[in-house]
């Protein structure tokens, strides 16, 4: 009984640490593509217009120009 608490433990753990891990990774890289945009948007004369959530997990982005 013992050994089958400690492997849904185990497992538990696991999915935790990968969903986190995950998660992370998706915002790391919306960030980069952000930026990139960004600074895409202004070098055409454009002003970046950026909403997004927290860890930017959901984002819009437009570009603006005069």
């Amino acid at each position: 009984m013992k050994r089958i608490i400690k492997y849904v433990l185990a497992v538990g753990t696991l999915v935790i640490l990968s969903g986190i891990f995950l998660i992370g990774v998706q915002s790391h890289y919306n960030q980069k593509e952000i930026k990139i945009a960004s600074k895409l948007c202004l070098e055409n004369g454009g002003q970046p217009k950026i909403v997004r959530d927290y860890l930017a997990l959901n984002y819009s982005f437009s570009c603006q120009k005069d």
